[in-house]
């Protein structure tokens, strides 16, 4: 399979292009994991269990929504609807990325990956209009974009102060089916209550002070949100059905 390449978009390159009309909701069925900021947090605990994984090839820490126990699949789209109070905005910027500027250093532009088959040149919503500017739907997805530029940042800044004070905790979780089988998901982590119990008080001022506690508590509350991803699987029969989701202290932090 050709892999696809973030190019800059363009309104001259890209005039005819248009995102077909269940690209988005086809997109967001996929993913079992949601990119978020950590301005995100607050927000998306309201409806998602969000955790931590760290790429082992760099060290940079990313929060994700989690949105089933399978890769590959949303159990909260349902006939073609995202069915949430709270849509992530790395949904909403799709299918538009943020990329390195091809030119300037240290500077970002907008991306996309023209060959994907997201994209039509016949029907779908409008990249540009007839006059090469930018529509709605595009502008919105570009100042989404824009904004993230500074939330990236913050979000790494986040991440860092929370591995300093050693809060990030591995998780195994075991998800046990009803027909006797059980899977295991591993690499996840979410915040270690005890360790924030025995920070200092200057630590957790300083904490409040940068206004990390109420997402650092937001990730913590979250977990109860797995109870509603078991209730979402089990709704459909004919899918393996879960009994009961244990998550225990990771023997290593080895990630599969």
């Amino acid at each position: 399979m050709k892999k696809l390449t973030l190019v800059e978009l363009n309104n001259k390159a890209h005039k005819d292009l248009k995102i077909k009309n269940n690209a988005v909701i086809d997109h967001i069925a996929k993913l079992h994991l949601i990119t978020l900021r950590a301005t995100e947090l607050g927000q998306a605990a309201t409806c998602f269990p969000i955790f931590a994984t760290r790429n082992t090839h760099n060290g940079f820490w990313t929060f994700s929504a989690m949105t089933s126990f399978a890769p590959n699949e949303n159990l909260y789209v349902k006939n073609d609807k995202f069915g949430v109070i709270y849509r992530p905005t790395s949904v909403q910027t799709f299918p538009f990325y943020l990329m390195k500027a091809p030119v300037e250093e240290n500077a970002y532009t907008i991306g996309i990956l023209e060959q994907n088959s997201c994209f039509s040149k016949t029907t779908g919503e409008s990249l540009f209009d007839e006059k090469n500017n930018p529509t709605e739907g595009a502008k919105r997805r570009v100042q989404l974009l824009e904004a993230d530029v500074q939330k990236d940042k913050q979000t790494v800044q986040f991440s860092k102060t929370l591995e300093e004070l050693d809060l990030f905790k591995p998780l195994d979780m075991n998800v046990q089916l009803l027909d006797g089988n059980s899977k295991n998901i591993r690499g996840l982590h979410t915040i270690d209550e005890e360790r924030l119990k025995s920070l200092s008080s200057q630590e957790l001022d300083s904490l409040h002070k940068q206004g990390y506690l109420m997402p650092i508590h937001a990730m913590l509350i979250s977990i109860i949100q797995v109870n509603k991803l078991i209730l979402l699987n089990n709704e459909k029969v004919e899918r393996a059905q879960i009994i009961e989701v244990k998550m225990t202290p990771a023997k290593d932090v080895a990630v599969s």
